[in-house]
């Protein structure tokens, strides 16, 4: 039976490691040294880890993964499912980190009704999930890796769950979307289509495995083409983003995924001695996505990384969400660069055509009904991948998973992004419930916060947000608009002038005057897990005065504004 015609990925992987167990599945590569699994190894690990979670009673329990990436998470993944558990990954912060996290984790944790966690040793504080209702005990990794195999359990059904991805929470809370067997499944077949991948696919990803392109995108997807997956912690990529590069060239990687950060990082991190010992000839699906695309750091990357063999039209924009299980678009794989589109003015990259069995509709925000070729309307999509919905959340299911549009029978996911259609392909410009409007005029904040980056050198990249606040009541306008902006003060001798540089630049090239710009501290803005800007949280955040400024100013405009304590100028 081909990979094409299994059940589900779990099937998958148990007739692989029956038929093909030699062939090499797995390699982790960390600071320690490298492990490496085959299908036939990790095959058996999953039945191992079945066969304890069952003699536990955990058929139907949702299961916390506060393990990091290592070769043992994808057995208590594929283990979980096997023994009829829903996992549910959660990131795992370091010793150091823990107490900070615990406000991240402990909601997920009750959200979910987890009633177990699987951890790589003793947690600091565990005491906090032991006291949550319905929580039984933390699992440790080796003790699911002992004991016989169980082989004779049976294979989940389509509609039943696979995992619970909690959302990245860019404009709200987290949500745990319930990830269907057959959407799972549908996915990473459809994502195989798109990128033309088999078995010989070796993939390369320092993604977290809790954040769906690094479990999907990285992992179950490659796992089901029977494809080789070289692993790799992401703080070695923190800490080092080359190290990266050169796991691609050492493994002769041919696929692997980023968000626009990673790339930008790389291109201006790299030394001309790694780039003399880089061999990027092999990667043919260079995949960007997960946060705003920017053609002008794909043609940086291109062109710094030309002289290791990779080629500009082997880079790709994505399109994707958890909502949708992972990818929606991909773009177009002809031997040519990714294009652009103009809207009001101003390019954006296409995000590529609708992936296997995938409708896409553009809708009107005020009429609900489809906008007219060539506007810009709210993304909606039909699919075999689009997920089950919100984990016990009924109402906001409704809302976004079951939309209609006259004449068609299917419901519809609303993604909550801004886009249109252009030559069959997907244009996204921003999200809805992140517009910034003033005096009428709509104005995306990605590229307020690009503008703001440019402004001057001292502006860390990636590191701004861009929101609207509510006015003044002696405004006539209801809102005004705010940046908030990370800086690298050693590169600024009189921050006030950077104030000034950046509101002469926004208006210069959006014709907005912003009533608000804070300069914060490095790792001070919110992010997602994934990168992205959490702009309502930055929002919140400095107006209520929590984050320390080190330079500030505000138009009598702004409306509540409380100042944090200065720790600059």
């Amino acid at each position: 039976m081909t990979p094409a015609r299994r059940a589900s990925v779990l099937e998958a992987l148990l007739i692989t490691g029956a038929q093909r167990g030699d062939r090499p599945a797995l390699t982790v590569l960390d600071r320690q040294g490298t492990a490496e699994l085959s299908f036939g190894d990790l095959a058996h690990q999953a039945c191992q880890v079945a066969a304890r979670l069952t003699e536990l009673g955990a058929r139907g329990e949702r299961v916390l993964l506060l393990c990091p990436t290592s070769p043992e998470y994808a057995a208590i993944f594929y283990g979980c499912m096997l023994a009829g558990a829903v996992p549910v990954p959660v990131f795992l912060p370091s010793a150091a980190h823990f107490t900070a996290a615990w406000p991240k984790i402990l909601p997920i944790a009750r959200d979910s009704g987890a009633a177990y966690a699987v951890t790589p040793g003793e947690l600091p504080q565990a005491e906090r999930l032991s006291a949550l209702a319905g929580f039984r005990r933390c699992l440790h990794t080796a003790d699911l890796l002992t004991g016989p195999a169980e082989t004779g359990l049976a294979l989940p059904a389509p509609d039943d769950l696979a995992f619970l991805q909690y959302t990245s929470g860019s404009t709200g809370q987290p949500k745990g979307v319930m990830v269907t067997q057959q959407g799972l499944l549908h996915n990473a077949r459809a994502m195989g289509g798109a990128l033309d991948a088999d078995e010989r696919t070796t993939t390369i990803s320092w993604l977290p495995l809790y954040h769906d392109m690094g479990i999907i995108g990285a992992l179950v997807s490659p796992l089901l083409w029977e494809a080789h997956v070289v692993l790799m912690p992401s703080q070695m990529f923190a800490a080092r983003p080359t190290t990266w590069l050169r796991a691609i060239s050492d493994y002769r990687g041919q696929l692997s995924y980023a968000p626009n950060f990673a790339y930008e990082l790389c291109a201006s991190k790299v030394t001309d001695a790694e780039l003399a010992e880089l061999d990027l000839s092999s990667w043919r699906r260079a995949v960007c996505g997960a946060e705003p695309i920017r053609a002008a750091t794909i043609e940086r990357f291109a062109a710094t990384f030309a002289p290791t063999g990779l080629r500009l039209e082997n880079l790709r924009p994505g399109y994707g969400m958890a909502e949708a299980t992972l990818v929606i678009s991909m773009g177009r794989w002809r031997g040519r660069a990714a294009t652009t589109t103009e809207v009001a003015g101003r390019s954006y990259l296409r995000c590529g055509t609708p992936v296997a069995d995938t409708t896409v509709r553009i809708v009107d925000l005020e009429t609900g009904l489809p906008s007219a070729p060539g506007e810009v309307g709210e993304v909606w999509i039909s699919s075999p991948s689009v997920a089950a919905g919100y984990w016990q959340r009924p109402e906001a299911t409704a809302e976004t998973f079951h939309a209609r549009l006259p004449g068609h029978q299917e419901r519809f996911l609303r993604t909550g992004d801004l886009g249109m259609i252009s030559d069959g392909e997907i244009v996204l410009v921003g999200r809805h419930k992140d517009l910034i409007i003033i005096n009428g005029v709509n104005h995306y904040p990605q590229d307020i916060e690009h503008t703001v980056e440019q402004a001057h050198p001292a502006v860390r990249p990636s590191m701004v947000a861009a929101f609207a606040a509510a006015a003044a009541e002696d405004q006539p306008q209801a809102e005004v608009a705010v940046v908030v902006a990370e800086v690298q003060s050693s590169l600024a001798d009189d921050l006030n002038q950077v104030i000034t540089d950046i509101r002469l630049a926004v208006a210069k090239e959006h014709d907005v005057r912003l009533d608000g710009v804070f300069l914060v501290e490095p790792r001070t803005i919110p992010k997602t897990t994934s990168g992205k800007i959490q702009r309502r949280a930055s929002r919140d955040g400095v107006l209520a005065g929590e984050f320390p400024t080190l330079a500030a100013w505000n138009s009598p405009a702004l409306a509540g504004i409380q100042l944090g304590e200065a720790v600059g100028a």
